[in-house]
């Protein structure tokens, strides 16, 4: 009798607990689900912002781009048009006419540069810019970039000075013939060429380099220009980027020609 009644209270407090712990496991599964979706929620939330902030900047960006390229089109275009207007009245001396002639050669090729450097990023950003690669002579390449410079840094009174270090490879071959586009390469060597006479100061100077290292072809330019600043370096090949606003209002130019360096370069296997 003893073991029947102890028998009989056990499973009725059996038949109360099996429900208390189901029930139990059931909250438990809820309050993992509630806690998993807030999680998610805090997630999305943080994602969310994320993605307004990466709007917002993509935005201003934009906007400051195309104000800057507003900017840099009227630029050339005044003297382009102010120049004609003038040279329409044929009361000009030929001194004057011919420089009013130079001013719109000069400034009509920088608007066909910005135009170029539009278009090449516009094909970098679809993947259309092929490569005609040959074997060709880097240095007549390289010194073909520096004469179209030279002028720009002769109006600055800064020192450009090109030199060659040749140094026979292993198989015997000229170690700066390279295949390789000659068209996109001089447009790589412009760029930095440019970008350095563009912000070194007068009286300043610029070396470029080629050079033979470890089987490569080395170029180098280095300047007296105020540099780069250590928080801006790992941008500094980005489109559309110039490290500060006061860069633009100074010197000019979208912020394009280093990034399309950057993917010419490495089209070409290059770092």
């Amino acid at each position: 009798m003893k073991a029947g009644a102890h028998d009989f209270i056990l499973k009725q407090r059996m038949a109360r607990l099996i429900p208390a712990i189901e029930r139990e496991i059931r909250e438990a599964k809820l309050r993992r689900k509630h806690a998993q979706a807030e999680a998610e929620r805090e997630l999305l939330f943080i994602r969310e912002q994320q993605a307004r902030q990466q709007a917002e900047a993509a935005n201003r960006i934009k906007d400051e781009f195309l104000t800057i390229l507003t900017h840099e089109l009227r630029t050339p275009l005044n003297p382009i048009l102010g120049w004609l207007k003038i040279l329409k009245t044929r009361k000009l001396s030929e001194e004057t006419a011919n420089n009013a002639l130079n001013t719109i050669e000069r400034n009509a090729k920088l608007l066909s540069q910005l135009i170029e450097d539009l278009l090449n990023v516009s094909q970098i950003l679809e993947g259309k810019i092929s490569l005609s690669v040959g074997n060709i002579d880097l240095v007549s390449v390289m010194q073909a970039a520096v004469e179209t410079v030279s002028l720009a840094a002769e109006v600055k009174s800064i020192n450009l000075i090109f030199s060659v270090v040749p140094t026979e490879s292993e198989n015997g071959n000229h170690p700066l013939h390279v295949v390789g586009d000659p068209k996109r390469l001089q447009q790589v060597f412009w760029h930095l060429l440019s970008n350095a006479v563009k912000f070194t100061p007068k009286f300043g100077q610029i070396e470029v380099q080629l050079a033979h290292i470890n089987n490569h072809a080395q170029i180098t330019v280095s300047d007296t220009g105020k540099g780069i600043s250590p928080e801006f370096m790992p941008h500094v090949f980005d489109y559309f980027l110039q490290a500060d606003a006061s860069i633009t209002r100074n010197f000019g130019g979208l912020g394009l020609g280093l990034a399309i360096v950057r993917y010419l370069v490495e089209a070409h296997g290059g770092t």
